[in-house]
């Protein structure tokens, strides 16, 4: 009887350790699920929206160790992981989806001009300027 209810006991411990476990969301799920609001995805979309926004993790993931060894190269690998993503949104969304993107686009560009006039005038060093780009460029991302 002590095995029977051990077993039992054991069995549903796996169980809930399973559902935890997809209760848990990835990175790229939650950036799918926050596209697919913004955007009004269909299935298919979200299918190929995951793709991106796994690559695009995988990509991350693969240049951090840039950051602190070579900072430029870095910048450089975040703007082209950026245009590589924006080009695959383009890609799946439909036209009227495309305009909604088009003005997220625009807004990022003039967040980052605000941002740009207000640290030459308080006379941040390039460097410093195209840390907080990046910075917004993975805002965006």
């Amino acid at each position: 009887m002590k095995n029977l209810i051990f077993c039992v006991v054991l069995l549903f411990s796996a169980f809930g350790a399973t559902a935890q476990n997809a209760a848990v969301k990835t990175p790229a799920q939650e950036a799918t699920e926050k596209m697919t609001q913004l955007y009004s995805l269909n299935e298919k979309q979200q299918g190929e929206m995951l793709k991106i926004q796994e690559r695009k993790y995988r990509n991350l993931a693969e240049i951090e160790s840039m950051k602190a060894s070579d900072p430029a190269l870095y910048m450089r690998k975040i703007q082209s992981i950026q245009l590589g993503n924006d080009a695959s949104f383009e890609r799946i969304l439909s036209a009227e989806q495309v305009k909604t993107f088009k003005q997220q686009q625009l807004q990022l560009r003039e967040k980052k001009a605000v941002a740009y006039k207000e640290m030459k005038s308080a006379g941040a060093s390039q460097q410093e300027i195209d840390k907080k780009m990046v910075e917004l460029d993975l805002e965006a991302l």
